[in-house]
């Protein structure tokens, strides 16, 4: 219980766990803890125990699975809804990019640019890992904001425009 506490002191200390995303891999949180730490260092068999008794506690963070099998640790006022909006607006302004790109006659290279959103622009434009990522896009499109292109070229998401997501 005292780990689980010093966790979420940790994490709320200079913010680390909302610079994050409200959302962190548990593989992430026991390096960066680990680290800070020096060398009383924890085992993950611990961490994860801690991390455990953090709902029980009412600590305000808790542990999430998601359904590839990823563990991440998060803030209780994470909203997937919330997020899934972010990622839909994100791809509406690449869209309106694209649209922007086809009326410029000046831009030459307008093809090699198609619009939608990849794993690594979220990354970029989010600040989380690459794993996070794909994870809160995947988990967007299963809500219905966002569909995807898979091609050769990789997997991009669009807004979905078939199905609003108060129709879900």
């Amino acid at each position: 219980k005292q780990l689980a506490r010093q966790l979420v002191d940790f994490l709320r200390h200079n913010d680390k766990l909302t610079k994050a995303g409200n959302m962190m891999t548990l593989t992430d949180v026991y390096c960066l803890f680990n680290r800070a730490r020096g060398t009383n260092m924890i085992s993950p068999e611990d961490l994860v125990k801690a991390i455990d008794l953090m709902k029980e506690l009412k600590l305000g963070i808790s542990k999430r699975s998601f359904a590839s099998g990823v563990m991440v640790i998060q803030d209780d006022s994470f909203d997937d809804e919330k997020m899934a909006n972010k990622l839909a607006n994100l791809a509406s302004s690449s869209m309106d990019a694209l649209k922007q790109s086809n009326n410029d006659t000046t831009n030459v290279d307008n093809e090699s640019f198609i619009g939608g959103i990849t794993v690594m622009d979220v990354c970029r434009s989010l600040k989380i890992s690459a794993l996070l990522a794909n994870e809160q896009l995947l988990s967007a499109e299963q809500m219905g904001w966002l569909c995807r292109d898979s091609t050769i070229e990789g997997v991009r998401f669009f807004p979905n425009l078939f199905q609003s997501p108060s129709q879900i």
